[in-house]
């Protein structure tokens, strides 16, 4: 019973989950320190690493989620932090973190349905 909830797509989805939430959390860290000098903005990078895992069979869960701070040139005050660029990665993170919550839910649809659930 476990194998059908701990699957690898479970668990690719839940690192998943994971990565957008930390991506989430740094872009609202960037955007609270927009103003602040010398502050670095922080990058967050998982897809690769998950890619990397489902194609070598590796379990998704082991693989790393990091978080760095960009190297990109700085402003004046020294940040490096560029609103535009934050406000798209927030969209976008909203938007891969409805998708895969849409993609969760499908998981536990077919896992009722499967097990005699309505």
């Amino acid at each position: 019973m476990t194998e059908l909830v701990g699957d690898v797509t479970m668990r690719l989805l839940q690192q998943a989950m994971s990565g957008l939430a930390m991506r989430q959390r740094t872009i609202a860290d960037n955007l609270a320190n927009v103003e602040t000098p010398g502050f670095l903005s922080g990058k967050v990078d998982f897809e690769a690493a998950l890619k990397n895992a489902v194609a070598t069979g590796e379990d998704p869960l082991a693989r790393q989620v990091s978080n760095a701070r960009s190297l990109e040139p700085t402003r004046v005050n020294g940040s490096n932090v560029n609103i535009d660029e934050e406000t798209l990665a927030g969209q976008q993170t909203v938007l891969s973190t409805q998708l895969t919550a849409a993609a969760l839910t499908n998981k536990f649809t077919i896992l009722r349905t499967s097990l005699g659930g309505a």
